[in-house]
């Protein structure tokens, strides 16, 4: 009976028993209290030694003599040498655990919300030539969309440093407000410098959704749940920029006029805040207790500016560069030495700070990462004309009304949203994304090809049929990006890096429309002062292309020809810009690395021995190993 007492006290006490017993250690026995009378018994823990004081039972010691049997750690039999582990898979980056109801709600919510801000990004491409004879001048065209990115690029990196050091809710939360506070200011804008100063405020609430969005997926969301939710990201990402200037051109032809596409954020920005506010609990930043200047200083603002300042520049030679200055002129290469000088401050800046710089280095250090960035750019600028060009295209050049040129861009909006979902249903399936990375570009080039070939003599089963590639190519491609960089990222790199893959899609949207604007403009102007005076030119030029259009309309039949050949010939060449990016892009996929999503954790072990398990033999002879072998479940290190 004392024995079976002595036992149970011994289950919830033995570590600490052992630990006050002087003289226990590992592989030896302790030395006998002789003053105590210590009686020695056999029992199915081993043999135990206590003693028995005046009024109570005292465990001195329960050493086994042999390996302790652990039925728990017993159980696996089967050969593990094989075996996958997935410790850490339910594990988010410091954050509790949603339940799967809201973390579909938070899903929900960062897609509605990027679905506002990819909006933001293509949405004003047909509705330019309303915009710009609204306001009696087509000099800012390029300025339109370039001041949106120009805050997301410029922005976004710094966010997504800043965003470490607050609670990440209530910064998703501000920043909706700014993109909300933004799109008031565009949609009730009464000139164009305001319309442009409104799309730069937009633009930095846009940069702080996209890094908080990444944020609070990495707090809230298991590891194995972040494929999904990247995946409904990109998906969305890329019915926004495909769809978006067929909704614009709907809201444009109609009596809601180019600024519903700015009011149509608010409900979105609202719907988006509820679902954040009640899907997403607060969670308390260690670092938020540090200094602001601190905060700053860890952020890298001098990083920012000097990003901020190698752009601005360079958007404003490609403005002027050919329209309002030659290339020639000191005014623009002056521009262009600028932002170079500044570029090379950027990058040398970079290599000092290295892994507390605004992008860190280690990341471009990645070779899939930095190929996946240098692709995102790419296929960017090539998006972004095609959305914005096209609309202009069939609107001057075919005469085709505001809203029929929504339909006529059907094709490449249905084509690349059906190849996207197709993409990554099949990447989610398979693992495999590198046939996808490698399929998507030269498709998107043929159809680039064919678009560029389109002219004043083209049937409607070319202007909407060529578009079927390049969309198919697009929607192939445009997340893999993503995916990519999950697969071989490390937790800790895993925002930082698809926020520089973000950062750089926008700056190839911002550079890339800024080139394709001033090369169309360029020739328009050019191609208008062979036709027409000079006076006749500049005044098509400051009524807008609206009215140019409105105008062409009361010529003869030979002059309305020849402004439709400068009008195509402006476009067409405009589409070169695209066709040399996804060359490039289809060269970049060729130096990926081979890897997949499907990764296997080998854990090595010795096969697992059931001998200590027998029972001791009748004679009493003991053949389980004694303490001086090493337990054999030891090495496979299981709880």
């Amino acid at each position: 009976m004392l024995v079976c007492v002595a036992q149970l006290l011994l289950a919830g006490q033995q570590q600490h028993t052992i630990q006050e017993t002087s003289g226990i250690n590992h592989g030896r026995r302790p030395e006998a209290d002789e003053s105590a009378g210590p009686t020695n018994t056999s029992g199915p823990f081993g043999r135990i030694q206590y003693k028995i004081p005046a009024a109570s039972i005292t465990v001195v010691d329960l050493r086994p003599t042999r390996a302790p049997v652990q039925p728990t750690r017993v159980a696996p039999l089967v050969d593990m040498a094989s075996s996958e582990t997935n410790a850490s898979v339910d594990q988010t980056d410091g954050g509790p655990k949603l339940s799967q109801t809201r973390l579909y709600v938070l899903a929900l919510a960062i897609s509605v919300t990027n679905l506002a801000v990819a909006f933001d990004t293509t949405i004003l491409g047909p509705a330019i030539p309303t915009i710009t004879s609204e306001f009696g001048t087509i000099d800012h065209i390029g300025w339109y969309t370039s001041a949106y990115l120009l805050g997301v690029v410029s922005c976004q990196p710094f966010f997504a440093r800043l965003i470490l050091y607050y609670e990440q809710k209530w910064f998703y939360m501000i920043c909706v407000l700014v993109l909300e506070l933004g799109s008031v200011i565009c949609a009730t804008a009464p000139s164009s410098q305001v319309l442009i100063f409104g799309r730069a405020i937009s633009g930095c609430g846009a940069a702080g959704i996209t890094a908080g969005a990444f944020a609070l997926v990495g707090q809230h969301a298991p590891m194995r749940e972040r494929p999904r939710i990247i995946a409904m990201f990109a998906a969305v990402q890329s019915l926004a920029y495909s769809s978006g200037p067929t909704i614009s051109g709907v809201f444009t032809g109609s009596s809601v006029t180019w600024r519903f596409n700015f009011w149509i954020n608010l409900p979105i920005g609202f719907l988006s805040l509820v679902f954040v506010w009640f899907a997403v609990p607060t969670t308390a930043n260690v670092r938020k207790v540090l200094p602001l200047l601190e905060k700053l200083k860890r952020s890298d603002p001098l990083g920012t500016i000097l990003l901020t300042l190698c752009l601005v520049p360079l958007f404003l030679a490609l403005e002027w560069g050919g329209n309002v200055a030659p290339f020639s002129s000191p005014r623009v290469w002056g521009c262009f030495l600028a932002s170079g000088i500044f570029a090379i401050g950027f990058a040398a800046l970079l290599a000092i700070k290295k892994d507390n710089a605004v992008v860190p280095l280690r990341i471009l250090k990645q070779r899939t990462v930095a190929i996946c960035i240098c692709f995102s750019a790419l296929y960017g600028m090539a998006n972004m004309i095609h959305g914005s060009m096209l609309a202009t295209y069939f609107q001057t050049v075919h005469n085709i009304s505001i809203t029929l040129s929504a339909v006529y861009q059907i094709p490449l909006t249905v084509s690349s949203i059906f190849s996207s979902v197709v993409a990554s249903i099949a990447i989610s399936a398979w693992g495999h994304y590198l046939p996808f990375f490698w399929a998507g570009p030269p498709l998107y080039l043929v159809g680039a090809v064919l678009l560029h070939t389109l002219s004043t003599t083209s049937n409607v089963g070319q202007l909407m049929g060529y578009q079927v590639p390049a969309g198919i190519g697009f929607g192939t491609a445009v997340s893999v990006t993503l995916i990519a960089i999950q697969a071989v990222s490390t937790p800790d790199d895993l925002t930082s890096a698809c926020v520089a893959d973000v950062v750089a899609a926008q700056v190839g949207r911002a550079v890339g429309i800024s080139i394709a604007q001033n090369l169309f403009v360029g020739l328009l102007n050019q191609g208008l002062r062979d036709i027409v005076s000079p006076e006749q030119a500049a005044s098509f030029a400051r009524n807008g292309l609206e009215r140019m259009i409105e105008s062409m309309k009361t010529m003869d039949v030979g002059l309305r020809q020849q402004f439709r050949e400068a009008l195509n010939k402006a476009v067409a060449t405009s589409l070169l810009v695209p066709v040399a990016a996804i060359s490039l892009a289809i060269i970049a996929t060729w130096f990926a690395e081979r890897r997949t999503l499907i990764t296997k954790t080998v854990v090595e072990t010795r096969p697992v021995s059931t001998e200590h398990l027998s029972t001791e033999k009748s004679s009493g002879k003991d053949n389980s190993p004694t303490h001086q072998t090493q337990d054999v479940l030891d090495g496979i290190k299981l709880p």
